[in-house]
């Protein structure tokens, strides 16, 4: 279902996805500038962790804003509370209120709860997600003293509908409110790694309980797993997989596997000429079934797609021979194609294509289990 939904003053029309970005990226990961208008990026997630490093907590008490530092004026951004950065340590001294504090100073329209989340097998799910709901309590009842228009979003975890319909009455009384918009945490891992039957249950069963609720799904943003995410129910994912997968020398185009685009990742340079030919070839294919361009990520200049020349010095431009030389390249490219396919999920879904879109994405893919599921 297309909507728009509020962030603030500003709105945004679904399904859609927020770039999620760690501060300092650019330029330290490899990006030689701030990627949202080159890329046509219509949200942001940024990360409440990142506020407690010296350099950027400075930055939070001298006046932060997103259009300052982030080159991203007018449109929508969420500050995620840094969860899962904060779990990787051995002690989590960061509490609830003091999350909520850097929130409102990031000066973002939505700021999400410090949750807790889980893999599928963890042995203590259910205390997990009773400290999430006391999170979720405190939480409110602070940003309930504060003068601010910044709105909460809980998060809901859970790997059953039983587990859903509890963790979601939980959360209401935590609130003592109605739930306008909600995350789901800790379902990513199962889309990842061979259960997302599971996690398209999952979000199924969160839109079933909140019919008109906005719901976004943390970390389901590649050019797959975010149209397994709409297809079930969800209005907005996030991706950092843009950047990291660039990183690791991997470049994606719609409806396909990332594709490794480094001349170590190969036997011998035939091995390597081929896959980035094979990587042109589906560039042409989308161009001409789609209308899928690309850009020179250095001067935005359209690429000319039907010159041969041209489209192979593009991909020679994502591809690595030394070290890591075309990250910033790869990420823009990977965004890109990101946004493209958001952009193209909504058209879908308004021109009621819907289902021949997902079906003709996923078919062969690890989510094919949905055209299954669609002639049954």
């Amino acid at each position: 279902m297309t909507r728009e939904i509020s962030f603030g003053q500003y709105a945004l029309k679904t399904p859609a996805i927020f770039a999620s970005y760690r501060l300092g990226d650019f330029p330290s990961a490899g990006l030689k500038s701030h990627p949202w208008n080159i890329t046509e990026t219509e949200a942001l997630l940024i990360n409440a962790f990142d506020f407690t490093r010296p350099k950027f907590r400075k930055h939070l008490e001298n006046g932060w804003s997103v259009e300052k530092y982030l080159d991203f004026p007018n449109k929508p951004v969420m500050i995620d509370s840094g969860a899962y950065y904060f779990l990787k340590h051995p002690q989590i001294t960061v509490t609830p209120e003091e999350i909520l504090e850097i929130e409102l100073k990031a000066k973002a329209q939505v700021g999400v709860v410090l949750d807790h989340p889980f893999p599928p097998n963890a042995p203590d799910k259910k205390q997990r997600i009773t400290t999430t709901i006391r999170n979720t309590k405190q939480m409110f009842l602070a940003l309930s003293k504060k003068e601010s228009q910044m709105e909460l979003m809980p998060v809901v975890h859970g790997h059953s509908k039983q587990e859903i319909r509890d963790c979601i009455r939980r959360i209401r009384c935590a609130m003592n409110a109605d739930i306008t918009r909600i995350g789901i945490g800790s379902i990513a891992p199962l889309a990842k790694h061979g259960n997302g039957k599971l996690a398209s249950e999952v979000i199924r069963a969160v839109r079933a309980e909140l019919p008109n609720a906005h719901i976004h799904c943390f970390s389901m943003g590649s050019a797959l797993s975010m149209l397994l995410a709409f297809h079930s129910g969800a209005d907005t994912v996030d991706s950092q997989s843009w950047i990291l997968s660039a990183v690791f020398k991997l470049a994606q185009l719609p409806g396909h596997y990332v594709t490794r685009l480094a001349d170590r990742e190969y036997e011998n340079r035939e091995q390597f000429k081929a896959a980035k030919r094979a990587f042109a070839e589906r560039i042409k294919l989308l161009h001409d079934e789609e209308g899928y361009y690309v850009k020179d990520w250095q001067t935005g200049n359209w690429i000319n797609i039907a010159c041969n020349g041209e489209l192979n010095d593009y991909v020679d431009s994502l591809s690595d021979i030394h070290s890591n030389e075309n990250v910033h390249n790869r990420a823009c490219h990977n965004l890109w194609t990101y946004n493209f396919e958001a952009r193209k999920a909504r058209e879908a879904m308004h021109s009621d294509k819907w289902e021949k879109f997902i079906c003709k994405r996923l078919s062969n893919t690890r989510y094919k289990f949905i055209q299954a599921e669609k002639q049954i």
